[in-house]
């Protein structure tokens, strides 16, 4: 029974409830009967416990069981009729101790999804970016193809020039610190925080030495050189010269399979348009999110921005285990990376809330089949089971989620449709 509802703000409300005394009674009666069905007391055949033995026994458990059957159930019935859509559990402020017979009072804070005034969405004007391929683009990948297909040959007759690669092996040493000898390989001429070696090796021949010194600033990024003046060993251990193959119809052939260099820059340049096409798509999708999000002001519950700010750490923890990074012993300010990462995320949701709702205005419905097409990609790219991934998202609601998700695709997709292009 919904004895008093508070609206608190757009998306947070309070509502104090009171369980009859009656409806107590009832469940109890329930639980103790499950229980008695349950649980294994010395001297009773299993099944078999008296109901008051139970009730003395696990009285605690009982009401503990009872209550957490009936909060949530008189919660939902209490606010059935407000046309509210709950986000995350209810907080309970308060609860009335359970006595015999007597009814049970309670009062909870929840937030809600925000009831909003949907503007105008169609017709909005957005840039058109023109999509051109030049020879040159084509030229870039080509070029980028001949850097993975060049072999490495070994040079023993001259010293070492620009663009080869140098093998070595460096000791390096001073003030405080141990000697420590590192392999390693660079290639001369490239962008390099120690660009003392490369001048210190230049010339030189496989098999020769070198040495220099360095002093290092404040912030450099080994810490145990900042601010000393360390001294470098080097030897050059070997020259590696790279070949790239010529652009000839072989080439194109075992590169990727085409016929000849026409066909070969025919594809690329293809290809080249289709990313160009995507990305010019993300950059009319940024724009309409942006004129959407300043035609709409609404609040956004905290609950919704936590869980989003939660999933870019999530994201941002695993590009860091990507790159090498033990993010359990890195020292990462994670309450700075979150409250960094906040006001994006409550862009994002708001974003969501807005597509969400021209979903349902246009019945923009996601079918079972589009939903698992998703999981199957999905399923396929991570090498796992495709029944194995749905059943978890059915279990932990992900799979509303997912559908959710894609229903506000589609809105998306229907703005852009509908969208005004203006050259750019």
């Amino acid at each position: 029974m919904l004895l008093n509802y508070e609206d608190v703000s757009s998306v947070k409300k309070i509502v104090e409830v009171e369980i009859p005394a009656g409806l107590i009674s009832q469940e109890s009666q329930r639980v103790t009967s499950e229980f008695s069905r349950q649980v294994k007391i010395p001297g009773f055949r299993p099944g078999k416990v008296p109901l008051g033995v139970v009730r003395s026994r696990f009285a605690k458990e009982i009401q503990e069981q009872v209550m957490e059957r009936l909060l949530p159930q008189t919660f939902n019935e209490a606010i059935a009729d407000k046309g509210l859509e709950v986000v995350g559990d209810p907080h309970l402020q308060h609860v009335d101790p359970v006595i015999e017979g007597a009814p049970v009072k309670y009062k909870a804070e929840f937030e809600v999804k925000p009831q909003f005034e949907l503007r105008e969405y169609r017709g909005l004007a957005i840039d058109d970016p023109k999509i051109e391929v030049a020879d040159a683009d084509v030229d870039n990948m080509i070029e980028r193809l001949r850097e993975q297909a060049s072999v490495y040959q070994p040079e023993t007759e001259r010293g070492l020039e620009e663009n080869d690669f140098a093998m070595i092996e460096m000791t390096t040493s001073g003030e405080g610190i141990d000697a420590e000898t590192r392999g390693g390989h660079f290639r001369l001429g490239e962008e390099t925080p120690l660009p003392e070696l490369h001048e210190a090796l230049r010339g030189k021949k496989t098999g020769e030495s070198a040495t220099f010194e360095k002093t290092y600033p404040d912030d450099a990024q080994n810490e145990s050189f900042r601010g000393k003046n360390i001294h470098h060993e080097v030897t050059l251990k070997e020259i590696r010269v790279q070949e790239k193959p010529e652009i000839t119809d072989e080439f194109a052939q075992s590169t990727g399979g085409w016929e000849n260099v026409a066909q070969m820059r025919e594809a690329i340049a293809a290809d080249v348009r289709k990313h160009r096409e995507l990305e010019v798509r993300r950059l009319k999708q940024t724009q309409l999110a942006e004129l959407l999000l300043a035609a709409h002001e609404l609040e956004v519950p905290e609950t919704l921005a936590e869980e989003e700010v939660g999933r870019s750490l999530q994201n941002y923890a695993r590009f860091l285990v990507s790159q090498g990074v033990d993010v359990q012993k890195a020292e990462i300010d994670w309450r700075k990376m979150r409250d960094e990462f906040l006001p994006e995320a409550v862009k994002r949701v708001k974003r969501s809330l807005i597509l969400e709702q021209i979903a349902k205005k246009e019945n923009l419905i996601v079918s079972d089949v589009e939903a698992d097409a998703q999981i199957r990609r999905a399923a396929k790219e991570a090498d796992r089971d495709f029944a194995e991934v749905k059943h978890q998202l059915r279990h932990d609601g992900g799979y509303e989620k997912l559908r959710m998700s894609l229903s506000q695709d589609k809105a998306l997709d229907l703005v852009l449709h509908e969208a005004t292009l203006r050259s750019a």
